[in-house]
């Protein structure tokens, strides 16, 4: 997949976005990659529970992150999105979020390995939805 312009997010340079086994897109290593790079800020725009709900489904309940009680980041229309919106959940992640929009390697990452970050808000916070990380110790359902 060719790199999509970056409207909201940052993506290292060191990474590329293709096809994901876990879901669609994701995020790549696209060579080596040390423990404690950032390697995604995500952005967008500013919007209340409110308004997520009325964002198409696809949206609202994929690309939306909580940044505070009722406040949420979040694109608006697929035309938005961009390489740091196609990060995929997983059980067993190797990367961590740090000051709510940062995401930072928890160890080395080998070139071709894909970036993933725990995005499970916990039972009952959240849709409950069947997991696709096919992680060693995935919980099967998360709540985003």
């Amino acid at each position: 997949m060719r790199p999509k312009k970056r409207i909201h997010g940052y993506t290292a340079p060191e990474t590329i976005v293709k096809k994901s086994p876990i879901h669609s897109l994701g995020v790549f290593a696209a060579k080596n990659i040390k423990r404690g790079m950032v390697v995604v800020a995500w952005g967008g725009r500013i919007l209340t529970k409110a308004e997520i709900k009325k964002l198409p489904k696809e949206i609202g309940s994929n690309y939306a992150l909580p940044v505070y009680p009722g406040f949420y980041i979040a694109e608006t229309s697929q035309k938005e999105l961009d390489n740091a919106d196609f990060v995929n959940h997983s059980c067993e992640p190797n990367c961590t979020i740090k000051n709510l929009l940062i995401m930072v390697t928890k160890r080395n990452i080998k070139k071709g390995e894909e970036l993933t970050c725990n995005f499970d808000h916990g039972r009952g916070v959240g849709i409950r939805t069947r997991c696709a990380c096919k992680s060693k110790h995935c919980k099967k359902y998360v709540y985003f």
